[in-house]
């Protein structure tokens, strides 16, 4: 490298190197065989009113597998199960069996007014095929025929699939649509964003929620001589520039593996939303979650009570202690104190102090037996200096200022209690 002072090279040598290394990368690449991009991909012109661009359709029958996985779980997925997978009500009918899953390659990855999208993927099921759709400009002035075939297309679906679409691709389409003066044709459909909903199934578990390590870790699937995204802005220039088609050929492959993979994986998350397929307690305490916000209460409860039957092992205690509180506080907020207590009791053993603040409020209220209230304190106190789970200043103060109000409420308990002396002067 430049910066490096190997071999004992003056700067002068060190640069005339580099400049001998990218002549040799410019020779190299002038006599490479020149190979169209049309022998390399199924694609056919098209023109239309705005101009030409390249389409590429490809289609897969629906019981095909990718990975461990079969498209055709699309057509059994219950309209209620992307509601409750995303959150979001305005999802109550979607339907993944009608919905366009859409992905783009594009100019840059920061996204602005100066990015285009030079390639648009779309993937539907259309005549019991899962169907993969891709427009592709091969200069910048093919831009407007693209988007005006995109506007056909588009137009006839209510619902649309996306991996990080709402943050890059939709937006960016929508500039460009509208630097192109025409309407986006997807600007009122329902959007579901599966990076969101991916993230609160999986992340627990696993390290990265791209794409990639999604369709690995959950699908099976492995991409031999994919080109990494962030290189492909670059084999575009490179494509304008000389039309080799091979680089270019390898991005084709990449945008459709992705769209397949998030059909995939939009099935797989729906079918883990319908059957609580998760294994991993970290997996079975994320699904949880999601039915828990959902409003789901009892199958929520059911996959607590399945992490909490997991073990206390290295692995699983932090997860096992997480779905004690989170049944401890459903119980709590359901009117049962008896259930909560006992399950805030298991999460004190644990050391989660704030547990300890729950048990005395509970007794202290629920039972009126301060004197059992004082003692939940008291351990947490002693507990707390040593503790780091669920531990704050703020506890610290709340567990202080209890104990000295509990031990004044024992006080006057114990003096009331006790019987009274005769006053001598009275007999």
């Amino acid at each position: 490298m430049l910066g490096e002072a190997g071999e004992g090279l003056t700067l002068k040598q060190r640069l005339e190197r580099l400049v001998a290394a990218a002549g040799a990368r410019e020779r190299a690449r002038l006599t490479a065989p020149h190979r169209p991009l049309e022998t390399l991909v199924p694609a056919r012109e098209i023109e239309n009113e705005r101009g030409r661009f390249l389409l590429v359709e490809e289609s897969r029958a629906l019981d095909a597998m990718h990975g461990d996985v079969t498209l055709s779980r699309l057509q059994a997925i219950a309209p209620r199960s992307v509601h409750v997978l995303s959150g979001d009500r305005d999802h109550a009918d979607f339907d993944l069996s009608r919905a366009v899953f859409v992905d783009t390659e594009t100019t840059g990855l920061a996204g602005g007014s100066g990015t285009a999208a030079f390639l648009v993927g779309l993937g539907f099921i259309e005549d019991g095929r899962f169907v993969v759709r891709q427009y592709f400009m091969r200069d910048y002035d093919e831009e407007p025929a693209l988007l005006h075939a995109l506007i056909d297309d588009l137009a006839r679906f209510s619902d649309l699939v996306t991996f990080n679409g709402k943050m890059f691709d939709i937006p960016l389409l929508e500039t460009r649509f509208r630097m192109n003066r025409a309407r986006f044709p997807l600007e009122i459909a329902r959007h579901l964003d599966l990076l969101h909903p991916a993230r609160r199934l999986w992340k627990a578990r696993l390290e990265s929620c791209r794409l990639k390590t999604l369709e690995s870790a959950l699908l099976g699937v492995t991409r031999v001589g994919d080109i990494p995204g962030e290189a492909i802005p670059q084999a575009y220039f490179s494509y304008v520039r000389d039309r080799e088609g091979g680089m270019m050929s390898r991005v084709f492959e990449h945008n459709r593996l992705d769209i397949v993979s998030l059909a995939a994986l939009s099935a797989l998350a729906c079918q883990w939303i319908e059957e609580g397929r998760a294994e991993d307690p970290r997996d079975v305490l994320s699904l949880a979650r999601v039915l828990e916000r959902a409003e789901l209460y009892e199958r929520s409860e059911d996959e607590y009570r399945r992490v909490v039957a997991s073990g206390n092992d290295i692995d699983a205690g932090h997860v096992r202690l997480s779905a004690l509180v989170r049944l401890a506080r459903r119980r709590k907020r359901s009117g049962d104190g008896p259930g909560a207590a006992a399950l805030w009791e298991a999460a004190a053993r644990e050391g989660f102090i704030p547990a300890f603040r729950e048990l005395a409020v509970y007794h202290e209220h629920a039972r009126r037996d301060p004197e059992t209230a004082l003692l939940a304190v008291e351990e947490g106190l002693a507990r707390l200096g040593g503790s780091r789970v669920g531990t704050s200043t703020v506890m610290s103060r709340d567990l202080n200022a209890r104990r000295e109000r509990l031990r004044r409420k024992v006080g006057d308990c114990a003096a009331s209690r006790a019987p009274r002396r005769k006053n001598p002067q009275l007999r």
